[in-house]
């Protein structure tokens, strides 16, 4: 008898923060019996098509994206990540939001560029023009590598590294999205909207905070929440399970994964230490149940 496939809706290529290209990412999945399948990268699609085209037989790929939101609840800031599925990519609304997004992330880009040339002597600011400045990244470890790739003279290379290690490159609350206009623009391109690795934030270590976030973003239209992840104990997964149960929401698996090399060890499909291994969410139901994969 064959195995049950595993699933994973949540891992990201070097369309974003990730390492691994879209195709090398659906032979990895193969590897480890994953049967339905998610790239969903931090506020783009531009790994989708690569997606499509290298989904092998057996496998359903589903259109996954990853936005960078906000909620505020009694004045108190929370950033927060909203996953996307099975949307319409040219939805205006939505292409709409990926391209705002392109641009603020240019915008941040071009912005840290100009102060490194002004305060880093001998910054070679002509010789990376090159460097790809649209996808989301930690910008500043892109320019090291990228430096480092092109053999460039390593004392620029560690002076580089002593001013960013002090004044690390971050997008700042500004770049993320109002959380309603997020949810809005998902359900406008047909899509379901689901909130990320609910245990990975500042206010994750407490229940009642968490349970703060979910309510308010329940009351604005979530249709579920990622409850089995790699940042999920099996008391935190079994907690959030009555959540969606009570409030009649869909729930998911994603393993968060960014590449090999991991320093906890995470694996697409499979998690930490095997901890996920997740073979039916009542997601993946709705999405075979509506056939909105490839």
């Amino acid at each position: 008898m064959d195995q049950e496939k595993y699933i994973d809706l949540h891992f990201h290529s070097n369309s974003s923060d990730g390492t691994l290209a879209p195709k090398e990412l659906v032979n990895l999945a193969y590897e480890n019996n994953v049967g339905m399948l998610a790239i969903a990268d931090h506020d783009s699609i531009s790994g989708l098509d690569e997606f499509k085209c290298n989904i092998q037989k057996g496998m359903l790929g589903v259109k996954g994206i990853e936005f960078s939101s906000y909620l505020t609840i009694n004045n108190d800031y929370q950033r927060l990540h909203m996953l996307g599925y099975c949307f319409d990519e040219n939805n205006n609304a939505f292409k709409s939001l990926v391209n705002e997004m392109q641009e603020k992330r240019i915008i941040a880009h071009k912005k840290f560029l100009q102060e490194l040339k002004e305060k880093i002597k001998k910054f070679p600011y002509e010789e990376i023009k090159n460097l790809n400045i649209t996808k989301y990244c930690w910008f500043d470890r892109e320019i090291v590598n990228y430096l480092i790739k092109i053999t460039y003279p390593e004392e620029i290379i560690e002076e580089l590294k002593r001013y960013c290690k002090i004044k690390r490159f971050n997008y700042g609350n500004a770049y993320n999205l109002d959380v309603q206009k997020v949810i809005d623009a998902i359900h406008s391109a047909g899509g379901y909207a689901i909130f990320a690795h609910p245990m990975a934030y500042s206010f994750s270590n407490d229940y009642d905070e968490v349970n703060k976030v979910i309510s308010k973003l329940i009351s604005m239209g979530i249709d579920g929440i990622e409850i089995y992840q790699s940042d999920c104990s099996q008391k935190d997964t079994n907690w959030l399970k009555k959540i969606v149960e009570v409030n009649n929401l869909l729930y998911s698996v994603g393993s968060d994964f960014h590449k090999i090399e991991s320093s906890d060890g995470r694996q697409i499909g499979l998690g930490i230490d095997h901890s996920l291994c997740v073979t039916e969410t009542s997601l993946s139901n709705e999405i075979k149940r509506t056939r909105k994969y490839f």
